[in-house]
């Protein structure tokens, strides 16, 4: 399909208006479905060409005003056509084919009941793969629908769907949307029914999943409950969609999609087995996300995707602080430690851009940057900005934007004027520095070589700027701690160039509450840090974390150090979610594209050591135990503790080994002795979709050249392979340890990869490049070999932006083991007593 591009889009909005959308869809058939649009719009010009967009497998009918239209003009997607001036009614039916890719309607068959459960994915310009369409953001329309479905089938969708007659149902006409967020969710679902100041709430999942469903529904509905309020607060503008459904469906792509009125979620948010307190925060935050775009995305919506951020940096602040002050998680560490990390490695890539005004040629440019930077990195300097106006004005300003664009669009001039009248004052500056120009600035504690006769002696904050030079002033707090991580003071300054602080003699960490958007260096090097986990907050924690990886990716410290660290402090720390996180950095990292292939082992081997050190330190019951046994089972090379786990023996105190828990266990173990058998077991046991996928996992992980050939076939050419069976073969080919055994394929990978674009695209293909990505064949033979590929005019644009990120990171990698690779051996794990 031809990817939509601004100019196009802005001629068409100035020449359309869209009064109504309808469609029809019959679903009764498995192998294909049909869909009938009808739209009724307004044309202003006369004689001008313009164009729907709609992919049918066969155009059955194309009708304008009642007169037909050619159907061999429709080519890649659009249907060009000349509208009379004022009232016109354009109607195409088309067979469809139903997608396995997450994306248009998607059709799943459940392996547990061999149910069909289908659920539409409209964004980015997947709307047209299942109804017709002007698909862009800015041209808004109510929509009603009439769905035939088997007998036994629910309906869900945007507005109020209603069973007229047995297998046929209505939906009610539903507020303006764009075209990007209708839906529909259809299947024999199970559900779960509340309510909530008025509105109807609904919770649905496939039926093998009802138990899980039903555990999980008191903490959804009251995280929803509790975001409701705040929201209806904060905007001062009730819900406007009607009833709010939230559909756990299979294979989804992203965490969720927030289509107004019935978002979609991943259903692994349904946890199969033990989740721990950390996992439902996160659920909680992507639930409040999701609640926020109904105000911030689906009721005032952008007008084009160069302005992204006004709909994700926006919810994935409002998100993370509705979390932390109305519910019962509070997730400013999990940003800190997951979400700031993607962030700033996007930031500090080759295919950074503006968090806003970023440039958005076509949709092909709007799916690329729909990256860290339009969620995290806007997030964090919209938390900047809270720090430095205040709650009130912020809060003002919002209400203001939703009031005057209700149900309309909006762009970035509209926002900055809101919160200008709400009393924030220089915003045209601040946005030129902090949103309309990339890049992440360094904030370096340091000692003044010689301070003024009339100044006091002491630490002072340096800013270097970071990607674009921009004049950025960062509001922070700054920490003197002492050499026992006791807190000494603690001091707000505000750092443009250089800023002294007025703080008692000590290690210098700026930035300790985690407020601004920057990468930080404390005042001494990593060796001479005081104990990081005895330091009392966590945030100042998440800070240190972060500097290390920083440091590493910037090939600054030697990762012989961070692990050393990791060794001597990840044992004393209590916070569940810091262990988990960089318990999982370090397998990826330090014992893979960090290290010679010759030492990933040895690293491997101290890293279960901590793991195990964590658990057996760990109260039984514990969040920290069970992440500890999750990491040790992902790294410990102990097949005899594998196998007897998997036999019921020797279990941690008070655990059981649930089917999750059964195929990371299962998956290690097959990594390690190549036993094809003890993989067949665990699918006789779990047959389910999620045993699927984790059966592909471990068969691509299997060390033998006959496993490695079928799974990369699988990569390399079209199959019958969900979204996420696909994801999880990537995820076990290239494995750091298995270097010698698939040697062969890195060559093979890059020659290979920019033709799956042939039968891939969207989501699906720029993670197949990703997590298939030969990331631990660090020498610089693989880095010729990637660079190779994207000197290459003719490389997909969906392979050519992940290949660029994962090229960057390959390139930081070669250039940290050279630089450090060789220095020492490995040295015995160190303690801190």
């Amino acid at each position: 399909m031809s990817a939509l591009n601004r100019a196009e889009a802005s001629e068409r909005f100035h020449c359309l208006r869209v009064q109504r959308v309808s469609v029809e869809l019959d679903l009764r058939e498995s192998a294909t479905f049909l869909s009938t649009t009808t739209i009724e719009f307004v044309a202003a010009e006369p004689g001008a060409p313009t164009f729907v967009e709609f992919r049918p497998e066969q155009l059955l009918r194309a009708e304008l005003n009642g007169e037909d239209l050619d159907p061999d003009l429709l080519v890649a997607g659009r249907l060009p056509f000349t509208p009379t001036v004022g009232e016109n009614t354009l109607t195409l039916s088309g067979e469809m084919a139903y997608s396995n890719d997450g994306e248009g309607l998607h059709r799943h068959v459940d392996p547990a009941d061999d149910n069909a459960y289908l659920y539409a994915m409209s964004f980015l310009d997947a709307g047209p793969r299942w109804f017709a369409c002007f698909d862009q953001p800015d041209l808004k329309a109510p929509y009603a629908m009439r769905v035939s479905t088997p007998r036994d089938w629910t309906v869900l969708g945007n507005g109020v769907f209603t069973e007229i007659s047995p297998g046929e149902w209505e939906m009610a006409e539903t507020p303006p949307l764009a075209s990007y967020f209708v839906t529909i969710v259809a299947g024999p679902y199970a559900s779960t029914w509340d309510e909530h100041d008025g509105i109807r709430l609904g919770l649905h999942a496939r039926a093998s999943l009802a138990a899980e469903l039903g555990t999980e529904a008191d903490d959804i509905l009251r995280v929803t409950k509790q975001g409701l309020d705040a929201f209806h607060e904060i905007f001062g503008e009730r819900y406007a969609f009607g009833d709010y459904h939230q559909a756990f469906v299979p294979d989804f792509n992203a965490g969720a999609m927030e289509n107004p009125g019935c978002v979609t979620f991943r259903d692994a948010f349904l946890f199969r087995g033990q989740a721990t307190r950390a996992e439902r925060a996160a659920r909680a935050g992507t639930i409040v996300h999701e609640l926020a775009h109904q105000w911030f995305g689906d009721m005032v919506t952008m007008r084009w995707w160069n302005d992204l951020w006004l709909n994700e940096s926006f919810a994935e602040y409002l998100a993370h602080e509705v979390c932390a002050e109305h519910t019962d998680y509070a997730l400013w560490v999990d940003f800190g430690l997951n979400r700031k990390d993607w962030g700033a490695i996007a930031d500090q890539g080759p295919t950074t851009h503006p968090i806003a005004g970023d440039g958005a040629h076509d949709t092909a440019d709007a799916l690329a940057q729909f990256d860290g930077i339009s969620y995290a990195k806007g997030a964090g300097v919209l938390k900047q900005l809270v720090v430095t106006i205040g709650w009130d004005v912020f809060r003002a300003g919002l209400r203001d934007y939703i009031a005057e664009h209700r149900f309309g669009n909006a762009q970035f001039a509209d926002l900055l004027a809101a919160l200008e009248r709400a009393g924030a004052e220089d915003l045209e500056a601040w946005a030129a520095a902090w949103l309309q120009s990339a890049g992440m600035d360094l904030l370096v504690a340091e000692e003044p070589e010689g301070a003024p006769a009339d100044e006091a002696a002491g630490a002072q904050i340096r800013r270097t700027p970071g990607g674009e030079p921009a004049d950025r002033t960062h509001t922070i707090a700054v920490a003197a701690l002492a050499a026992d991580g006791a807190e000494l003071g603690r001091e707000r300054v505000e750092v443009s160039e250089r800023t002294r602080v007025a703080l008692p003699d000590g290690f210098v960490l700026p930035d300790v509450a985690d407020e601004t958007w920057a990468r930080v260096r404390p005042s001494r090097p990593v060796e001479d840090w005081p104990p990081v986990s005895a330091i009392a907050d966590p945030l100042a924690r998440v800070v240190l974390w972060n500097s290390i990886r920083d440091q590493m990716r910037s090939v600054e410290l030697d990762p012989e150090i961070a692990l050393q660290t990791l060794e001597m402090e990840l044992p004393e720390e209590q916070e569940d979610l810091i262990a988990r996180a960089v318990l999982d950095w370090s397998q990826t990292t330090l014992a893979g594209p960090y290290s010679r292939p010759d030492e990933r082992r040895r690293r491997l081997c101290r890293i279960a050591d901590t793991a195990g050190e964590i658990l057996a330190r760990s109260q039984p019951g514990t969040d920290l135990q069970l992440s500890a046994w999750r990491a040790l089972m992902g790294c410990t090379d102990d097949t005899d503790a594998l196998t007897n786990w998997l036999a019921g023996v020797g279990l941690p105190q008070g655990r059981e080994l649930d089917a999750e828990l059964r195929w990371r266990t299962v998956t290690r173990l097959a990594t390690l002795t190549g036993d094809r058998a003890v993989i067949d077991e665990a699918f006789d046991r779990d047959r389910s979709a999620a045993g699927r996928v984790h059966r592909a996992r471990a068969m691509a992980s299997l060390p033998d050249l006959e496993a490695k050939q079928e799974a990369f076939a699988a990569l390399m050419e079209p199959g019958e392979l969900s979204a996420y069976e696909l994801y999880a073969t990537a995820e076990g080919f290239f494995l750091p340890h298995q270097g010698e055994l698939t040697e062969a394929f890195v060559q093979r990978f890059f020659a290979e990869i920019d033709a799956t674009a042939a039968f891939r695209s969207g989501w699906a293909l720029g993670q197949v490049v990703l997590r298939a990505f030969p990331a631990c064949s660090n020498s610089r033979a693989t880095l010729d070999l990637a660079e190779e590929l994207l000197a290459a005019d003719r490389l997909s644009p969906g392979v050519r932006a992940p290949l660029t990120e994962a090229t960057d990171l390959l390139r930081r990698a070669v250039e940290s083991v050279e630089k450090y690779g060789g220095k020492h051996p490995d040295p015995a794990p160190v303690r801190r007593a």
